[in-house]
């Protein structure tokens, strides 16, 4: 699993002064992408390659709340994927210091041929061998 640390701005508050709707998946794809560029895959990579992370559906389970000043850490793990990569379900946990859950949002997705818009198979072995490193929840399966 990955675990970051959030940096909470103002501009991620809504107004009744806690983290806003939208901020949570904004927050998890960034990390997302940060996950994918330090295991190799990169935006020059992946415009190399032709190919893009695309989803197919995105769900926030909201548990408590989340102020500007709570110390929040998110951690992320590959749930599940083909086993050729070309599939996959992406699982970020907000956590409190505490490790008490405020929400919960999954991500299944695939890789897109950026050319000919469409679902990118097979799925080049640059990016294949980075999704592969991905931190994998414990209870982590191929579909």
């Amino acid at each position: 699993m990955s675990k970051k640390n959030l940096n909470l701005r103002w501009s991620d508050l809504d107004p009744n002064f806690h983290l806003r709707h939208s901020s949570y998946y904004d927050l998890a794809a960034q990390e997302r992408i940060e996950i994918l560029n330090e295991y190799g895959i990169t935006i020059d990579l992946m415009k190399t390659e032709n190919v893009g992370p695309v989803l197919f559906k995105e769900q926030c389970e909201f548990k408590r709340e989340i102020h500007l000043n709570s110390k929040i850490h998110i951690i992320t793990k590959l749930l599940k994927m083909k086993h050729d990569g070309s599939f996959w379900v992406i699982q970020h946990e907000f956590l409190a210091e505490d490790n008490t859950l405020h929400a919960l949002i999954k991500v299944e997705g695939a890789w897109i041929n950026t050319i000919k818009r469409r679902l990118a198979r097979p799925v080049p072995d640059a990016i294949f061998s980075g999704l592969d490193k991905f931190p994998k929840a414990d209870d982590f399966e191929f579909v």
